[in-house]
């Protein structure tokens, strides 16, 4: 599945371009909830994703807009996809965070991942064993644990296909390299990934050293997710044991990418990282 063919990612796109279109011609929800004959608050759940449109009401909508027959029919095209279910669709996500089945397909379209950890090794490069370790401590039961480390295994095909793979840039905090979670064998093989994962063309690992002391991200951890449409600014997700928190505002993404872009300057360098991996690994052995 390329970045593009997620129906979250579409969905997300259908929805912002409908408020955008809207925003730029002047009309308030109410006066395109007048002229389409609906109440304000289908336009409402429309545009922030709660529904997907009609094929009809979708293209009133956009002729309404002054879109071109062209885009009508592009739009059209999008709204296909968008309705099209997800590897995941069926699997029982109880186990998980409410939102977590959103987060699933924004990742699996995202063109580009920017993330923070302080604590633990992210999912997206978890070898199959770390991951038992970390759900068995959260969950304190084997309660479907082969189907949640299965999950966390296979989103990671999002950095290796063959086609439009997504561009990983993580900072990890050393902390959690030490952390012992799991045996020390299950801790050298996931040294051994963060190595192997860390020389693919579209990953960029670093580790920020316990001793560079305080910066901002203290706060925790947090992903950026970016996508290939055009005008989407991205989204900032936060994981809670709950639920996920989403940040979608351009100052509040902005906040996130500056503590990002900080902690890539005071993070050791891809190479210098690779070094303390492998220092890491013969500490284990």
């Amino acid at each position: 599945m390329t970045a593009t063919d997620s129906p979250a990612v579409l969905r997300r796109y259908i929805a912002f371009e409908l408020k955008r279109l809207r925003e730029a011609r002047g009309y308030t929800q109410a006066q395109v909830a007048s002229y389409m004959r609906c109440a304000q608050s289908r336009i409402t759940h429309v545009e922030s994703q709660r529904n997907l449109p009609r094929l009809e009401f979708l293209e009133k909508l956009l002729r309404y807009y002054d879109c071109t027959e062209e885009q009508v029919r592009h739009f059209g095209g999008l709204l296909e996809q968008a309705n099209t279910k997800s590897w995941w669709t069926g699997i029982d996500h109880s186990r998980e965070p409410l939102q977590f089945d959103l987060y699933l397909g924004l990742e699996e379209g995202a063109s580009r991942i920017e993330s923070y950890d302080p604590l633990l090794v992210p999912g997206l490069l978890q070898t199959p064993e770390y991951a038992e370790a970390i759900i068995r401590a959260g969950q304190q039961t084997e309660h479907d644990l082969d189907r949640q480390v299965n999950l966390r295994v296979r989103r990671q095909s999002t950095l290796t296909r063959s086609d439009n793979p997504t561009h990983l840039w993580t900072v990890l905090d050393e902390q959690a390299l030490d952390r012992p979670v799991a045996a020390p064998a299950v801790m050298c093989e996931q040294l051994d990934k963060l190595l192997e994962t860390a020389e693919l063309a579209n990953v960029t690992l670093q580790v920020c050293p316990v001793a560079v002391g305080g910066h901002p991200a203290l706060t925790g951890p947090f992903t950026i997710l970016h996508f290939p449409m055009p005008h989407d600014p991205g989204v900032v997700y936060i994981e809670t044991r709950l639920k996920g928190l989403w940040f979608e505002e351009q100052p509040e993404i902005d906040q996130y990418t500056q503590m990002m872009n900080h902690l890539r300057t005071i993070a050791a360098s891809p190479e210098q990282s690779k070094r303390l991996l492998n220092d890491k690994r013969k500490e284990h052995t």
